[in-house]
């Protein structure tokens, strides 16, 4: 297919998913997942040709937090959307957005993470009733206490990252961070000596 060009004359590679491929795509989706293992070279082209496809089907951390709001909202769909959009505010406030590889992959354990530790909570708070014995309470706090320290650890290590990320100063830049600080600082005043009386004989 003949490439197309932009008002601006940039080149633009035409959608290689023609309705063609799409239909051939789905026939080797289905032949792979029946287990038929002689479609393998050829499904592996066409998602080579497709990456947004294998990169939203292989997202097992989109997966897994999946599976987990679908456990704590069942059928209340309102409850899932709601915490999906909460799931996507996180990711903002982490700054997900212009982030290296391995902040992202830091940012959606985090994510992941706080989905796990506030359903613990959840649990535990609704524990009430007859089947709410005491060793029933005690393995969700265990759930609980789990969850948390997953979390605090992952916030830990996204710091630490961050951290090491974060490019060093330079020799002028110390420099001038240093006279800035002997600027800003405030000189005591000097105080003169007392005057020693002569002692009274």
């Amino acid at each position: 297919m003949d490439a197309q060009r932009n008002p601006s004359g940039t080149e633009e590679r035409a959608d290689a998913r023609r309705p063609h491929d799409v239909d051939r795509l789905a026939e080797l989706v289905q032949r792979a997942q029946q287990g038929d293992t002689s479609v393998i070279p050829a499904l592996r082209d066409a998602l080579e040709a497709a990456p947004s496809v294998w990169r939203e089907y292989g997202d097992l951390a989109a997966q897994a937090q999946e599976a987990w709001l679908q456990l704590l909202s069942g059928t209340d769909y309102m409850l899932a959307e709601s915490v999906r959009l909460k799931l996507s505010a996180l990711r903002q406030e982490l700054g997900a957005e212009g982030a290296s590889p391995l902040e992202k992959l830091l940012v959606e354990r985090i994510v992941a993470c706080w989905l796990q530790t506030h359903y613990a909570d959840a649990l535990y708070a609704q524990a009430k009733g007859p089947q709410s014995t005491a060793p029933v309470r005690q393995e969700l706090m265990k759930r609980q206490e789990s969850s948390q320290r997953r979390y605090l650890a992952a916030i830990k290590q996204l710091a630490l990252v961050r951290k090491l990320l974060k490019p060093a100063l330079s020799p002028l830049q110390l420099a001038l961070s240093t006279v800035g600080e002997e600027r800003a600082t405030p000189k005591r005043p000097t105080t003169a000596a007392s005057p020693r009386l002569a002692s009274v004989n």
